[in-house]
């Protein structure tokens, strides 16, 4: 039966089954003089006849033919378990919304309860609160920095200090708006696992089409794991370790990699090798980005390795992990490697549906604005899902139950974090006024306080979001931007989207050949006067922008690029944002410093900092904000 595909397989296996389950039957209704024999054998027949309902049913879902009888049926009942937890999941967020004020007003009690009798607690008599409306004037407004010490302390083995459960996590920050923070988690895990099958059972119900047996490419870099002196790990908010869901293309010990590139390699050799997936999952666009601009380079290698069920020899890989990989891929797949090179050969445009035909959703978070861009160059026709909302202080916050392009709106979960939110007019008080879930207006937008199981309370997060309606009686919001990212050198507050908006359009009145691919920026009030970019006869700060662009006829100059086209990045700010229009015509800021990087700059730097920080593959963000005079220095080594 090995070289039957599994198709064949299947029909051979219920056409077996059933034989079996009639000639048992028989057997039953002929041994009338022995009542036990007659109950066996009828047991018997009943199992097989439904083994023979089974093995019908896996081969009218259209498995992947080159699959194995194992491997579709762990992949049919991983789905299955996931499909009803997150179904259930979805029924009880739905509960939630209809009376998010219960929900949250529940969830609050259960932690100040819970942590009432820790030293925490009892220093600010938490177990002493009625409600929202005391804890609310009782407990301060913070920061990270209020609990930097109580969390220094349970990481060194201190007990009932901040919680009465033990921190089995520790999830380091990215560090994207400082330096990076050890936030104190107990379930993690399951919070993310539950939130996964969650995704999926959206996914399922929104798309029907995608199959039970359909396998979805996961994109997942595993991070460094340490240990601290209590036994907590420090880790990211989204690692998961290799006990992974068997419904991924990649086999569990691909989940062990922690090389960048060899991960990618990785996902894509198991995810090309079978062309039924139907969804793809990644933390963030931008990594699906890189990831296909990886592939222009190594299809070849990827095909060969497709073709022969070997792992290429340039890939540094653990024995153990080699050996478990190369023996998934059995004696390789030659029929699936021909018609994989016939597709690469002519380039990758729109290859996402020539490879995967039954692929019809993405799973992400757009936080750069690319998706029109991805979609346009390789996935015309795939719908984009949110992924949705999360942070490492909060976890898992908001989630979206629509297509991206049909509504681009997120609803937060009022049973995981208690919300308060800030007016964004009044984000610069140190103690402002807050409102709850159920007081927010349609088109304003706030800053997000979070109260969490795990000892932060009316935590400020620095995110700001805008509400954009209702659904059933819970606010709809969109994620904006965070504080610590905007651009400001006198009062003019430049969000990133608004910078993204107005590089965008310049760019679009650039020479036609380029495209923008990625850009940053920085304040000048930054620099030293050591720095490269350091401009010792400009009285008046100013934005250093950096761009990457994309040269669509493959020669990579800048020379027609003139100051006139750097110019209109200028102008297009000034268009956007009144403030910095009047600072600019009073003089008060000088015009920006635009510098055009060589292509492959942003990847450069993606390497620098994953090499040089605590930030994981699985985090990172392109630093729109340069926060840093060294890695302004290195975009700046970078200038074409």
């Amino acid at each position: 039966m090995a070289l039957l595909n599994l198709h064949t397989k299947l029909s051979l296996l219920s056409t077996i089954c059933l034989v079996v389950a009639v000639l048992l039957a028989r057997e039953a209704s002929l041994a009338e003089s022995v009542r036990i024999a007659r109950i066996i054998f009828g047991l018997i027949a009943v199992v097989a006849f439904c083994l023979s309902l089974l093995f019908l049913s896996l081969l009218a879902l259209g498995p992947a033919p080159n699959d194995g009888i194992k491997s579709i049926l762990r992949c049919f009942l991983s789905s299955t378990v996931a499909l009803l937890q997150g179904k259930i999941a979805l029924y009880r967020l739905e509960k939630h919304w209809r009376n998010p004020r219960r929900a949250q007003d529940r969830l609050l009690r259960h932690i100040l309860l819970e942590n009432g009798d820790t030293e925490y607690g009892r220093r600010y008599r938490l177990r002493d609160i009625k409600d929202r409306e005391e804890f609310r004037a009782r407990h301060p407004l913070t920061t990270y920095e209020h609990y930097r010490p109580f969390v220094e302390r349970e990481m060194n083995g201190e007990r009932n200090v901040m919680t009465r459960k033990f921190h089995s996590s520790y999830v380091s920050t990215s560090g994207t708006t400082g330096r990076s923070k050890m936030i104190p988690q107990t379930d993690r895990l399951k919070i993310i696992i539950d939130y996964l099958d969650l995704l999926y059972a959206i996914v399922r119900m929104k798309f029907p089409h995608t199959g039970i047996v359909q396998k979805q490419l996961f994109v997942y870099i595993a991070p460094v794991v340490s240990r601290t002196k209590n036994g907590g790990l420090v880790e990211s908010a989204l690692t998961i370790g290799d006990d992974t869901r068997l419904y991924y293309t990649t086999p569990p010990a691909g989940f062990r990699i922690n090389s960048y590139e060899v991960a990618n390699y990785i996902h894509l050799l198991f995810a090309l090798r079978d062309r039924n997936i139907g969804s793809i999952c990644v933390f963030f666009l931008s990594t699906l980005e890189s990831m296909m601009k990886q592939l222009e380079q190594w299809w070849e290698d990827i095909v060969h390795d497709i073709e022969y069920g070997t792992i290429s020899e340039r890939l540094d890989l653990p024995d153990d992990v080699r050996s478990a990989l190369t023996s998934e891929l059995r004696d390789g797949d030659r029929q699936r490697a021909l018609e994989l090179r016939q597709h690469f050969v002519v380039g990758l445009d729109n290859i996402f549906p020539r490879v995967w035909p039954k692929l019809r959703v993405i799973l992400s978070v757009d936080s750069t604005g690319i998706w029109p861009q991805i979609r346009e160059k390789y996935a015309r026709g795939i719908t984009l899902v949110s992924s949705g909302y999360g942070c490492s202080e909060g976890l898992v916050m908001g989630i979206s139950i629509w297509a991206w392009d049909e509504q681009q709106d997120l609803l937060f979960f009022p049973t995981i974090n208690f919300f308060e939110f800030i007016r964004l007019q009044n984000t610069h008080e140190s103690q402002p006024e807050t409102l709850f879930l159920d007081e927010l207006e349609i088109g304003q937008e706030y800053e997000v306080v979070i109260t969490q199981a795990c000892g932060l309370y009316r935590y400020r997060l620095g995110d700001i979001i805008r509400v954009t309606g209702f659904h059933d009686n819970c606010p709809s919001f969109q994620f904006l931007y965070r504080l610590g990212l905007m651009l400001n050198l006198r009062y003019e507050k430049i969000d990133q989207g608004v910078a993204l908006q107005a590089i965008q359009a310049a760019v679009k009145r650039w020479p036609d050949r380029v495209k923008l691919t990625e850009f940053a920026a920085a304040e000048s009030t930054l620099l030293s006067e050591t720095c490269t970019a350091f401009e010792r006869n400009e009285i008046m700060p100013y934005y250093l922008l950096f761009v990457e662009l994309e040269f669509t006829s493959g020669n990579e100059s800048c020379e027609e690029i003139t100051q006139e086209h750097k110019a209109l990045l200028d102008r297009e700010l000034r268009d956007r944002n009144s403030d910095y229009d009047r600072l600019r015509r009073e003089g008060a800021i000088a015009p920006p410093r635009v510098h055009i990087v060589k292509p492959g700059a942003f990847e450069a730097l993606k390497a620098h900092i994953l090499a040089n920080t605590s930030t994981t593959a699985n985090q990172y963000k392109v630093p729109r904000k340069l926060r840093t005079e060294s890695l302004v220095e290195f975009l700046l080594h970078q200038v074409m």
